[in-house]
């Protein structure tokens, strides 16, 4: 994610290099040993051993231990043009400041087209002024994360890490494809040419009065309050044991 902030620092006209993790798997191997030796090493001669009955014997005990970690990642580079065409106006309006190379494509609006029930949340799918560009003496010690392009760092700080929590969602939310709108399905019968009886089509489509109420706040009611007054008598408060 970082090296794509840099890589659009540099040009904003660039195109976006991402990869979704479909699948993956994480094997641990664990191994554990033990050996001794023992070794006879006396400090006199036998002749003054009293007939060797003292010995110097010295046993050593060596413990040994391993583990492998062995990870195998799957990944999905998304090629689909409109993901992608969405995925670069995110970083257009990133960088830029809510700005964009083209007048070919209205960024904003097609990321609004996306997300129809969020269209005046942006600022916070797209926040700005979590990450840091410069060059490699320019990134602080405290640094979380860096992506570079070239001599062009992208860095973290622990203060931007929400940030980039939050656009990194939204890049993976943009490179599925899937609109977040309210959706029905929609059943049409119609006449068939004499060869079937009738012909029906079933097809999801977005349900322009769910997203009209979305937008005017209707579906989203007031909480109660907790409490209104003396609530109903819990029959274990009457339970006196003897």
């Amino acid at each position: 994610m970082l090296n794509d902030v840099a890589m659009f620092a540099v040009d904003p006209a660039a195109l976006p290099a991402v990869a979704v993790v479909n699948s993956g798997t994480v094997t641990v191997t664990d191994q554990a040993g033990y050996s001794t030796n023992a070794t006879y090493a006396p400090t006199l001669p036998f002749s003054q051993q009293g007939g060797g009955a003292w010995p110097i014997l010295s046993l050593f005990f060596n413990p040994s231990g391993r583990r492998q970690l062995t990870e195998n990642w799957t990944l999905a580079p998304v090629t689909d043009i409109d993901a992608l065409r969405r995925i670069r106006c995110a970083f257009q309006l990133l960088v830029l400041r809510g700005g964009q190379t083209s007048d070919c494509a209205d960024c904003r609006r097609l990321l609004e087209d996306f997300f129809p029930g969020e269209s005046g949340r942006l600022d916070c799918l797209i926040p700005a002024g979590w990450y840091g560009v410069g060059c490699k003496a320019d990134v602080p010690r405290d640094d979380c994360h860096v992506g570079r392009c070239g001599g062009t760092y992208a860095w973290v700080t622990p203060a931007g890490r929400v940030g980039l929590a939050r656009f990194t969602m939204t890049v993976l939310e943009l490179a599925t494809g899937k609109p977040h709108a309210p959706t029905k399905t929609v059943v049409r019968t119609y006449k068939g040419d004499g060869t079937l009886d009738n012909t029906q089509v079933t097809t999801t489509e977005m349900d322009a009065a769910a997203l009209d109420r979305i937008k005017k706040k209707v579906d989203r009611p007031d909480r109660r309050p907790i409490s209104d007054g003396p609530g109903p008598v819990s029959p274990g408060l009457l339970f006196v044991p003897r």
